[in-house]
């Protein structure tokens, strides 16, 4: 789909990496530049993987890895080539730096003028945030995202999972996606930005409209829901959690037929999913003396039979093998310098198949040689570069 395009992946960590990941599996050609010695800052955060950085293996699929000192005008000279053979740049780094090595879009813009910029900031142009900095925690305590989560009564939690940043990811790429397209139509290339703050936000649309149109009083609920009840975890007699998302009249009604609680359906302050809301305590003072009476397989089958939308609260490795092995094309088998390891392909389907890059995940540096040699520096040079600590 995207073959025959060439990406740099500038970024570092998760946001502009990911998303250049997403272009991988779609066909395109991503080149990740690294800092020489070092590489990226995640390739030594942890050691799950055959001694490896799960982290990093995660997001750094189907690409080639060169190292290039930017900070040195022989390090940038050597980028700009590599971008006037570029049609999409992603970085991520903090806003400025790009500028100061001489890589700002305006630079890259002047050896390619198609070229498709992308930069994820923290903060977009936030004023008195300028050339700051920031990562997913950050984003989720500015966002509101942080204190929607967690126990009612607790400190303000992290979500589990890196949802700004791959937010980001996905709105960096939807956007590429859509300036590719413009400039197949109009031979233009684009500026494309897009930051934490604004992805975190994009993450709670149901909430925002309210906020900024009434006077709403959104605060954690633990697995609750602000506006709608029932919909949370309930734990079972076995000691497990069962979720139930019964907030619609249909749904309610089957649910309490389902607890063999019909009696519930006529209760005034139960009436509509509003008035439960505003009655939440009671309605899950009920629901959970209920549902602890009987284990988690017994409430599963029960609520599907019922039609009543419901899941087991699943932990990670279980989830992964669970959907593995009922859906096994979801799971690929890929290379890496980590060995032959186990990824999940794209989350998504195109004419039924689900694509994803057959190049495994690179060592440091693994195709610096080759692409300098794509770009006519002859190897005496490249050894020189090398000698230098430039690559």
């Amino acid at each position: 789909m995207l073959n025959g395009l060439r990406v740099l992946d500038f970024g570092s960590a998760l946001a502009a990496p990911y998303a250049a990941m997403m272009l991988a599996d779609l066909g395109a050609d991503v080149i990740k530049i690294e800092k020489p010695k070092r590489g990226d800052l995640i390739r030594f955060t942890d050691e799950y993987v055959a001694g490896q950085s799960g982290y990093f293996l995660g997001i750094n699929r189907g690409k080639r890895s060169v190292t290039l000192d930017l900070r040195v005008p022989e390090g940038r000279d050597i980028a700009l080539r590599m971008c006037a053979d570029a049609d999409i740049v992603v970085e991520n780094f903090r806003p400025g730096m790009m500028d100061g090595w001489g890589l700002s879009y305006e630079d890259v813009r002047a050896v390619r003028p198609d070229v498709i910029y992308c930069s994820v900031s923290a903060f977009a142009d936030a004023a008195g945030f300028e050339g700051r900095s920031g990562n997913d925690i950050v984003a989720q305590a500015y966002s509101g995202i942080m204190a929607m989560t967690g126990e009612e009564h607790g400190p303000p939690a992290k979500a589990g999972a890196p949802a700004v940043d791959v937010g980001a990811a996905c709105m960096a790429t939807i956007s590429i996606l859509a300036a590719m397209i413009r400039r197949i139509r109009t031979g233009d290339g684009a500026r494309v930005e897009t930051s934490l703050i604004e992805a975190a936000h994009a993450l709670m649309p149901n909430f925002t409209a309210s906020a900024l149109n009434g006077s709403p009083v959104f605060r954690r609920l633990g697995s609750g829901h602000p506006q709608l009840v029932p919909y949370e975890a309930y734990p079972t007699s076995d000691g497990q959690y069962v979720v139930v998302g019964a907030f619609h009249q249909e749904s309610w009604r089957r649910f309490c037929r389902a607890i063999e609680r019909e009696d519930l359906i006529d209760v005034p302050e139960f009436k509509d999913n509003a008035r439960r809301v505003a009655n939440r305590h009671a309605v899950d003072e009920i629901v959970s003396q209920e549902l602890s009476r009987r284990p988690l397989g017994y409430w599963v089958e029960t609520f599907e039979r019922e039609d009543v939308p419901v899941a087991p609260v699943l932990e990670v490795e279980q989830s992964l093998a669970f959907f593995a092995d009922r859906n096994p094309d979801v799971v690929t088998d890929v290379d890496s310098y980590a060995g032959q390891i186990r990824m999940l392909k794209a989350p998504f389907r195109i004419d039924g198949c689900r694509p994803y890059s057959a190049v495994g995940v690179p060592s440091l540096g693994d195709s610096t040689d080759r692409v300098l040699d794509e770009l006519g520096i002859s190897p005496s040079d490249v050894a020189k570069l090398r000698s230098a600590g430039i690559i």
